[in-house]
């Protein structure tokens, strides 16, 4: 049986969340659409889907839900905005955010972006993960951050945590550029030919 991803869409705007929900299922996603934004933990902790998607009237709401959700998971969280202000677009790539998606955007590009970051959906409750120590070097999950034995302490992005996680799970051994390229980016490297 083929594997269906599911994303989480948050959208309170009546006019554009069910045609978001309805586009995006035809790309051969499950989609959960949750029309209340305050539901949004909850209904991540029931489904557990490989992406969420925030489309919502409330700009300071969806950063506050972006730094909940980021602090519970490890996948790829998309912000659609019409909001353009370099302010506001760092400080939801702050709240961690992977990509600000900007109002208006064509179908296709969003179906594109969608699956680029699908490819890369950890599913996984950063709770559930356990914690690695190679040498001087202790890496946290539940806070995202690489902690040193003398107390130094630094705050990861979502992609330098899962490069980290991948590398400190195998200490002492060769990784290819092949398997990071899968396991860390989600992107599928063909075998290069022998010439």
């Amino acid at each position: 049986m083929a594997f269906i991803p599911k994303i989480l869409i948050v959208s309170n705007l009546q006019t554009t969340s069910p045609l978001w929900a309805f586009s995006v299922t035809q790309q051969r996603v499950n989609v959960i659409l949750e029309t209340d934004p305050g539901n949004t933990i909850r209904r991540w902790a029931e489904k557990l889907p490989d992406m969420v998607v925030f489309d919502i009237d409330s700009d300071a709401l969806a950063i506050e839900l972006i730094r909940k959700l980021r602090d519970e998971a490890v996948l790829p969280i998309l912000l659609v905005t019409s909001h353009r202000s370099d302010e506001f677009l760092l400080e939801a790539y702050q709240a961690g955010v992977d990509e600000c998606v900007l109002k208006p955007i064509h179908p296709a590009l969003f179906h594109a972006k969608i699956k680029v970051w699908l490819r890369r959906s950890w599913n996984v409750p950063v709770d559930m993960l356990d914690s690695l120590r190679v040498g001087n070097f202790h890496l946290v999950p539940s806070n995202r951050s690489l902690e040193l034995d003398d107390g130094d302490s630094i705050h990861l992005t979502n992609l330098e945590f899962r490069l980290l996680y991948y590398l400190m799970g195998r200490p002492g051994r060769t990784v290819t550029t092949k398997e990071l390229c899968q396991h860390v980016w989600g992107i599928r490297v063909k075998a290069m030919r022998q010439r």
